[in-house]
């Protein structure tokens, strides 16, 4: 018996986490020019988390998306050049 009422609190709280999780609302680009942009910040997003293990999340998560947008630009530029041929 004592065992089982740690256990069932455990249960409970791990429950109430996993409900909350899913009611986060999901922001809306409104700007089409900086969907572009503000998709790959999305998706370097969780790089911010490096903080917590002692890297510098912001400078990493930058790094990312300018290498990112830097491969974007190179895959227009050939994807250009193999049309005009």
């Amino acid at each position: 018996m004592k065992v089982l009422l740690p256990l069932r609190c455990l249960a409970i709280i791990s429950a109430a986490i996993l409900v909350s999780s899913g009611c986060q609302k999901e922001t809306v680009v409104t700007n089409p020019d900086s969907q572009g942009n503000n998709e790959s910040s999305e998706k370097t997003k969780p790089l911010q988390a490096a903080d917590l293990v002692g890297y510098d999340g912001t400078k990493l998560r930058k790094s990312v998306d300018k290498t990112i947008q830097d491969n974007n630009k190179h895959n227009k530029e050939l994807e250009n050049a193999t049309e005009d041929q």
